[in-house]
């Protein structure tokens, strides 16, 4: 949804960062891997190898690190999406947003005002999808 406001090497990193998020819970649950796919689209970086460790994962942090206070909200609320595929957020999955808020340097009130927001879109595209009977 947000991911346009990146330049191409940010996607790429971001998408180190989503994929990596997808494995703090333990597993690759279905939904986690159709919201990776469509970051994947927006990020228009189809057949792009994403980089999950941890010394690549660090250097994904740091590179965005210099982005503008928005793309960094973005970013985490891309994250935050995926991490919320599955309604819940785990200690690791609550650890690693922690890390990110901070090399980030974003409040905690932020990160949970992004959780909450994520959290209440997802609720009302549910909603809407049951208006139409879909």
């Amino acid at each position: 949804m947000f991911l346009n406001v990146l330049a191409k090497n940010d996607r790429k990193h971001f998408l180190n960062l989503a994929r990596f998020a997808m494995g703090l819970n333990g597993e690759d649950k279905a939904e986690e891997v159709q919201i990776f796919q469509s970051f994947v689209h927006e990020c228009e970086l189809h057949g792009y190898q994403a980089k999950t460790a941890e010394p690549e994962i660090e250097g994904s942090i740091q590179a965005l690190t210099h982005l503008a206070v928005g793309h960094k909200r973005a970013v985490m609320i891309e994250l935050c999406g995926i991490m919320l595929a599955d309604s819940t957020i785990c200690d690791n999955e609550r650890a690693f947003m922690g890390r990110l808020a901070s090399a980030f340097e974003l409040e905690e009130y932020e990160v949970k005002k992004i959780e909450r927001w994520v959290s209440a879109m997802n609720d009302m595209v549910a909603e809407g999808y049951q208006m139409v009977g879909a």
